[in-house]
């Protein structure tokens, strides 16, 4: 059952309770917030809807807005009661342009503030659930569902980014790509299912020896691309030196430990991606004639 959450600011208790009372009919949680104090140690996030008297003195629609639609890619509906006399047209406007879904005017009718507020209510959460559905394709999209790493298409668009970095800043980063050699052979002996095992394994244990600011994504195969910042080739070969050693104690099958081979390239004046790409495979496929290290920079 979903929790319906709403978050009254009043004056007084009172008016709360008689709020609450007619909400609780359609099974709200209501919390209040009665001065600045209280309401700055609420999270808006965790509400569906806001009911403000238009008359609390601690905060003002201006600062309200900006405080529920800070970071928050879905807005909490916002709904202001007035019981003046008549309305104040001048606040009313106010409300409106900063976004404010409905402005009530008391007394009204409970049956109508009770459908209102269940309106809004069933709109938020339709639009949570789009934002679910949304979030998930973009998941699916950037991540490599196999490895859990970035997806090729996105660390694509990572390299695009970085190269354009790189031209404006001319900050050193260089690209790894690696390929586990002999998962291949174990494919073929135990199946796809064994290889992808590994993969996933292997794309675990790389993704610790790595920093926040590096980037990892499941190529093709068994082949692997790494985004390092801020790093020169020297520095990469370190690198891969620590994560050659941290794969090394992963068997491939018992018994056999996995063969790796790593291209390294440092970003260059005037590189695009594919060049960078094309430099990078040439000093993996050199890597691979090696009989010892099996890690080329070119």
């Amino acid at each position: 059952m979903i929790k319906k959450q709403i978050l009254i600011l009043e004056n007084n208790q009172k008016n709360f309770e008689t709020l609450n009372a007619i909400f609780a009919k359609e099974d709200f949680d209501c919390s209040v917030a009665l001065d600045k104090e209280t309401l700055d140690g609420l999270n808006i996030e965790d509400f569906d809807l806001v009911l403000v008297n238009s008359h609390v003195q601690y905060i003002d629609v201006v600062a309200l807005i900006t405080l529920v639609h800070a970071d928050f890619s879905i807005k909490v509906p916002i709904l202001y009661l007035d019981n003046a006399k008549e309305h104040d047209k001048k606040h009313l406007q106010e409300c409106f342009n900063h976004g404010v879904c409905e402005y009530f005017k008391k007394p009204f009718d409970k049956l109508e503030i009770l459908a209102r507020v269940l309106y809004h209510f069933h709109q938020f959460q339709k639009m949570k659930e789009y934002k679910l559905r949304v979030d998930k394709l973009a998941r699916l999209a950037t991540m490599d569902q196999l490895s859990k790493a970035s997806s090729k298409m996105h660390m694509n668009a990572i390299l695009k980014h970085e190269v354009n970095n790189y031209k404006r800043y001319k900050v050193d980063t260089s690209i790894i790509y690696m390929s586990l050699v002999n998962v291949d052979k174990v494919v073929g002996v135990f199946g796809f299912e064994k290889g992808e095992k590994l993969i996933s394994m292997f794309a675990k244990e790389l993704k610790k020896t790595l920093r926040e600011s590096d980037a990892l994504a499941h190529w093709v195969g068994s082949e692997f691309i790494i985004l390092l910042t801020n790093t020169d080739t020297k520095n990469s070969r370190t690198i891969v030196q620590k994560i050659n050693e941290t794969l090394s104690k992963i068997e491939v099958v018992r018994g056999t430990k996995p063969l790796k081979a790593f291209g390294i390239t440092q970003f260059i004046e005037g590189d695009d991606v594919e060049e960078l790409m094309s430099r990078v495979q040439y000093a993996l496929k050199e890597a691979k004639k090696q009989s010892y290290g099996r890690i080329e920079v070119v």
